[in-house]
């Protein structure tokens, strides 16, 4: 059983149906899945078939190549964990606009309850409200997202302190809500749908089956994967990150890499620009690849940890409560506190990527301080092709654009400047939340959009004043440089660089530039 805290129910006055169906699509992963195991006991329950739909649409505003592709990639680990169960997998990648318009809607129908993924942002929480507002069959809206339920609170947090307190009276809830590490062990005895019965439903919401072989045409990935994506009605002009792999198999080599030489000096390396410091899961954990409580139990069990080990008072403090080292601690500060703050304030705040979203004070000082001259003015195009004065940010911005992330300092640095060199607090936030749902590949995110919001004070306290930023906390180039070494990032990120690589990239790639002449 799942706790009632990550689970919402919305009763139907629908008929009994034929089948389990759960939705995936944010928790896109076989293994530490609530929302895979609750629908694994209601068909157990109800001794019904269970299928597994993981649908992946063009119909919303940043669907591009590099997203796509590292979704698909997961989709090839996901076929391969359900292939030997009784549970029907079917990955399902629309083609064109309005494709699958009634594919929900159809498997609602023969449905006897949906399981679906409770994702706070973005087109997940869309399709989620299109599954409720359907009505024909009963809906489990279930989260798997972090070791905190982002609803069972009650409540919102306005700082990482605050919810550092939460965590620590209520430690012992938290620790009770770990899912089964293989759902899939547990489904054993359930019967199967007919295939059949799958193809009929398809055939009747007028929706085409997505063939094996394209899923793994994209996961071959270069020429094979870009000529296969050639054929979506998606952003071209956003390609893969080759060196970046999808899929859970890919999420597990990298925790398992970072767990055993990265973890020990996370507090000291994350923030060193030139050093590859940081854990590189934010993608895996943005598409549900790799759950928090993965991640932990492995922590957790590395160190014999338990809660006796807890260290009091629970007053709120960063470092030394869990009884752990300090790096250990930091990185836990991080997985926790951040990442869990983030969706549980999206999950109350629906305009959590607006400027209205930040505090009274942010936007007052901000405000104060909007006719302030600014030293630079760039436009979205501008910042997009890393065409500013300053070589740090420029390197941050190309990191972005070619690896699908901007080094953990440095995304601070380059939301701070963006708000210096934009003319309004609120424009600053729109080039930020478009830039970073466009490239980033863990855009699109409740962390991403919080993390943003901390750039113009969200999360935060105010600091001295100063022109443009008021009392929102200020950061400089020249300062990070002080910090730490940089020279070595801004050279990997030159813009000479940068073209070596794109021409490298082409020559490998001459189906892309093929598809983009006739284009």
């Amino acid at each position: 059983m799942i706790p009632d805290s990550r689970l919402r129910i919305i009763n139907s006055d629908s008929s009994p149906g034929n089948c389990v169906v759960y939705w995936m699509i944010s928790a896109r992963r076989s293994e530490w899945n609530h929302g895979l195991e609750h629908a694994i006991n209601l068909s157990k329950e109800r001794n019904l078939p269970l299928v597994v739909v993981e649908p992946l649409a063009i119909a919303h505003r940043w669907a591009n190549d590099r997203s796509h592709t590292f979704v698909i990639q997961g989709m090839m680990c996901n076929k391969n964990a359900f292939e030997e169960s009784p549970i029907t997998y079917m990955p399902y990648v629309e083609t064109r606009p309005g494709e699958a318009r009634g594919l929900l809607e159809k498997w609602m129908e023969y449905a006897d309850v949906m399981v679906i993924d409770d994702f706070p942002v973005y087109h997940p929480r869309r399709v989620l409200e299109i599954a409720i507002s359907i009505g024909k069959c009963d809906v489990h809206c279930v989260d798997s997202n972090g070791f905190i339920s982002m609803r069972g609170q009650n409540r919102n947090f306005t700082t990482a302190y605050s919810l550092r307190r939460h965590l620590h009276k209520t430690i012992i809830n938290h620790m009770m809500e770990f899912p089964h590490p293989n759902p899939i062990t547990l489904a054993g005895d359930l019967p199967s749908l007919s295939d059949d019965v799958v193809e009929r439903i398809f055939k009747e919401s007028d929706t085409p089956i997505t063939p094996y072989e394209f899923i793994w045409r994209i996961c071959e990935r270069k020429d094979i994967g870009i000529n296969a994506l050639s054929k979506l009605v998606i952003d071209h002009d956003v390609p893969p990150v080759q060196h970046m792999t999808g899929g859970s198999e890919s999420a597990n080599i990298r925790w398992k890499e970072f767990m055993e030489s990265g973890l020990n000096n996370y507090a000291e390396n994350r923030n060193q620009p030139e050093l590859n410091g940081s854990s590189g899961l934010s993608p895996y954990l943005h598409f549900g690849h790799i759950s928090t409580h993965k991640i932990l139990n492995d922590i957790f069990e590395m160190h014999d940890w338990d809660v006796s080990c807890i260290n009091l008072p629970n007053n709120g403090r960063r470092a030394g409560w869990w009884g752990l080292p300090s790096d250990v601690e930091s990185f836990l500060d991080q997985i926790i506190t951040w990442r869990d703050l983030g969706f549980i304030h999206c999950s109350n705040v629906i305009n959590h990527h607006k400027f209205e979203s930040i505090p009274e004070w942010a936007q007052q000082t901000l405000r104060e301080h909007q006719n302030d001259p600014r030293p630079y003015l760039y436009t979205f195009e501008e910042f997009e092709n890393a065409e500013t004065h300053d070589e740090l940010w420029n390197a941050a911005q190309r990191q972005l654009k070619s690896d699908g992330i901007i080094h953990n300092y440095l995304r601070m640095l380059w939301g701070k400047k963006i708000l210096e060199w934009t003319p309004s607090p609120e424009i600053a936030m729109e080039y930020m939340v478009a830039l970073n749902d466009k490239w980033a590949l863990d855009g699109r995110d409740p962390n991403t959009y919080t993390g943003i919001g901390w750039v113009l004070g969200k999360f935060d306290r105010g600091w001295t004043e100063r022109a443009v930023y008021g009392k929102i906390r200020c950061m400089t180039s020249d300062s990070t440089k002080r910090k730490f070494k940089t020279s070595g990032y801004v050279k990997t990120y030159s813009d000479s660089l940068t073209k070596q690589k794109k021409l490298f990239e082409q020559e490998q790639n001459p189906v892309k530039i093929q598809f983009e002449r006739r284009n």
